[in-house]
């Protein structure tokens, strides 16, 4: 069965205890139109589900407030009052979902990592995520323990996990059966 890894990178709003997902032209968004002109990060894990996967990963580095570019006009400045609000909203995944945080709910960090191209979440997830054998939920909380140490604890990055496998996202061939044995179902039986 397929792992389908989903990676977004950019700005998020919470509206009605949802994230949504911002394209990149959202000067137009308001409370009004939100549903329609922004992608709610919980239908497109649903979305994801639909095709069956062993499981959905979605890794949001979204956390970044919105005065972090130069000469950008804060885009809550007349928006909080309807409702829009900065940084993610808590997400309940269905089975077989992770959802990856750059920053708790609610929360807004941005700093650029020292290679000054990626976010500190993006670098050390960058970091982590395609060394071999380390299980998935390592990864995440290896990249987050790294981004808290990084920002002396002012980034807290999040994690909702109802995955109750050990998934591997890279295994090397030498422990490549290893794996596959910690990852069978209850009623598989060795062949």
């Amino acid at each position: 069965n397929a792992i389908v890894v989903v990676y977004f990178s950019g700005r998020a709003v919470q509206y009605n205890g949802h994230t949504y997902l911002m394209p990149i032209d959202n000067n137009w968004i308001s409370s009004e139109n939100v549903g329609q002109s922004a992608y709610n990060a919980e239908e497109i894990v649903g979305i994801m589900h639909t095709k069956g996967p062993r499981a959905v990963i979605l890794i949001l580095d979204c956390a970044r407030p919105y005065q972090t570019l130069v000469g950008e006009t804060p885009f809550f400045v007349d928006r909080e009052p309807l409702g829009l609000l900065q940084g993610m909203a808590p997400v309940h995944p269905p089975p077989s979902t992770i959802i990856a945080n750059s920053c708790e709910a609610g929360a807004t960090f941005f700093g650029l990592a020292d290679n000054y191209r990626n976010s500190i979440y993006t670098y050390h997830l960058l970091r982590y995520i395609t060394r071999p054998n380390i299980d998935i939920d390592t990864v995440f909380r290896l990249v987050a323990l790294n981004v808290e140490r990084s920002t002396n604890g002012r980034q807290r990055p999040d994690r909702y996990s109802s995955v109750y496998e050990l998934l591997y996202l890279v295994i090397n061939s030498y422990s490549k059966n290893l794996a596959r044995s910690s990852t069978m179902q209850p009623d598989q039986q060795l062949r």
